[in-house]
């Protein structure tokens, strides 16, 4: 025999609810404090509780998808020239340069997501998004369309593609500390 939790009653074992009050009498008290506790933490976390979604990650990923297909109505023979490429350089065992269109493809692909960036950059200025996401989103187009243009003077046999890969890294390590160290010196403005 046991008690009621709520009101004291005595309780037979087999009992679910207190004759006495209706009280349940499976569940523990100290538990249900935590489990709302979980739900208030999960509704927080996963944003549930918010009256104004953004939806611009959605819209740039739908974005994304139609620059992949703009490049591949741009080159519908991007697929074929790109295994082509990688079976000579298996057969040869050697590293070949890619053909022209791939050459193309990559520079048209990187200056338009590069310039999407700009665009949401912008986007989430106006709408006032955090200045940090706003800041990223500038930085990583800068990266984007350098590398483009990287891409593009490679092709016109400008520059060799060790250089053009070791200006970008160069490039991108420093676009990092210019970020982590505005964010460090101003960090309510990016906040």
């Amino acid at each position: 025999m046991g008690t009621c939790p709520k009101c004291g009653a005595e309780t037979r074992d087999e009992d679910l609810f207190c004759r006495s009050c209706g009280a349940s009498l499976t569940a523990k008290p100290e538990q249900q404090p935590e489990k709302e506790t979980r739900v208030r933490e999960r509704e927080t976390c996963f944003g549930e509780t918010e009256h104004r979604r953004d939806y611009s990650e959605l819209v740039s990923f739908g974005i994304f998808l139609l620059i992949v297909g703009v490049i591949f109505i741009a080159n519908p023979n991007l697929i074929s020239d790109f295994s082509s490429w990688v079976e000579t350089m298996a057969r040869e065992k050697a590293l070949s340069p890619p053909p022209g269109g791939l050459i193309t493809s990559a520079t048209l692909f990187f200056a338009v997501v590069g310039l999407s960036n700009f665009f949401f950059a912008s986007v989430r200025y106006v709408s006032g998004r955090p200045r940090r996401r706003v800041l990223s989103a500038i930085l990583s187009g800068v990266a984007l369309v350098l590398f483009a243009y990287l891409t593009y003077l490679y092709g016109v046999n400008a520059l060799a593609w060790q250089v053009a890969i070791a200006m970008e890294v160069v490039v991108c390590g420093l676009l990092i500390i210019v970020y982590s160290a505005l964010c460090y010196l101003f960090p309510k403005r990016f906040q």
